[in-house]
């Protein structure tokens, strides 16, 4: 079925406007289009969200590998870091999403896998995760997106697992190599790995369809953008403009942004599971010896993160094959509820009070 040239409609912003009709779309060719933004754009967003949260991670993984001693933190100087990279991670959040309305995200999210400091690094990856749903949400059809996010998002429990496996062996092998401790080669190559990624992720990342990277043109040609925007008029998705402060003010008028946010906090925000190490290192035996060895504190954390990485594919696949959201997400915050309960009394049983530290990881 033909239709008006896509050149005919253009807004005051240059960029596509939706029209009634649509060209007819090949199925496979459709197909095709979703395969390669899989093979290219996600596994660049996971891989960048993997290093990024690797980084997060580290700081706890390090803590109790020697990081502590090394660099005398006492007190709540360690509650500091994560305090310091939150704040950075708040300030940009907003301003993060404005910048890429205008500039696009295959600039942006690059540069700001880059640049370090711990305010600094919760300031550049408050970018990360708003940039790359956008993303998501201007190439894949609503039926889509669930297992998308869920690809995405799993990247958090797999980069935690790198960087605890990373780091108990470095504790354990390279511990003094050229005369740094274990915990800081674990910080030099993470830099180096997220280096690499941030520039191959400036030449993958596809921008927007009216706005397409024009370095992604290896793997996405001109008929694949025709697709992509052929398949937003079809759901009625408007192009991406740049936020105004008048638009990025008038959000917070909607009750929507402000039920999402208290079921964010419940539901998922809490994550105790980010000291579970901590409370691990805490543990002595009868004699007074530590129960469990600088490794195996970074090791036993890795079987929660598995949990969460299924837990996270298994709802989010059913979500999308049922085509409903509110039940899983019900569950989802209920198990999260729970592992709180379990963690805030403090039942005498250790074994009861590990559970409640695993369950935390399948609600976070």
């Amino acid at each position: 079925m033909s239709s008006q040239s896509l050149s005919d409609k253009k807004n005051p912003h240059g960029a596509v406007s939706p029209v009634e009709t649509s060209n007819y779309i090949d199925p496979k060719e459709e197909r095709a289009l979703v395969w390669r933004l899989d093979i290219f754009f996600l596994t660049v967003a996971f891989l960048g969200y993997a290093f990024k949260y690797l980084d997060q991670t580290n700081i706890s993984n390090a803590y109790v590998s020697g990081m502590k001693t090394d660099l005398h933190i006492v007190g709540n100087e360690y509650n500091y870091f994560t305090t310091f990279f939150n704040i950075g991670y708040m300030v940009m959040l907003y301003p993060s999403c404005i910048i890429i309305s205008h500039i696009g995200p295959s600039v942006w999210l690059p540069a700001c896998e880059v640049y370090g400091l711990r305010f600094l690094i919760g300031l550049c990856e408050g970018a990360t995760w708003p940039g790359y749903f956008t993303i998501i949400s201007q190439w894949y059809l609503p039926h889509e997106m669930a297992l998308r996010m869920s690809v995405y998002n799993i990247a958090q429990p797999v980069g935690a697992m790198l960087s605890g496996s990373m780091q108990g062996g470095l504790s354990t092998h390279l511990d003094g190599a050229l005369g740094r401790a274990g915990w800081r080669w674990a910080f030099i190559i993470n830099g180096v790995i997220t280096i690499f990624v941030a520039i191959v992720a400036f030449f993958v990342l596809p921008g927007f369809p009216e706005r397409q990277n024009p370095f992604s043109k290896f793997y996405l040609s001109a008929r694949d953008i025709e697709i992509a925007q052929d398949r937003n008029r079809r759901v009625g998705r408007m192009p991406q403009i740049g936020i105004t402060p008048k638009t990025f003010l008038r959000t917070f008028k909607f009750w929507h942004v402000w039920i999402f946010a208290i079921a964010w906090s419940i539901g998922t925000g809490t994550t105790p599971s980010n000291y579970f190490n901590l409370w691990l290192e805490s543990l002595t035996n009868s004699d007074g010896t530590a129960k469990y060895s600088t490794a195996m504190l970074d090791y036993l954390p890795i079987a929660g993160q598995a949990i969460q990485l299924v837990a996270e594919l298994l709802f989010s696949g059913f979500s999308d094959y049922f085509g409903v959201r509110l039940p899983f997400l019900l569950i989802h915050a209920a198990i999260n509820v729970l592992s709180l309960i379990i963690l805030i009394i403090r039942p005498s049983s250790e074994s009861f009070y590990m559970a409640g530290w695993y369950l935390n990881y399948v609600g976070a």
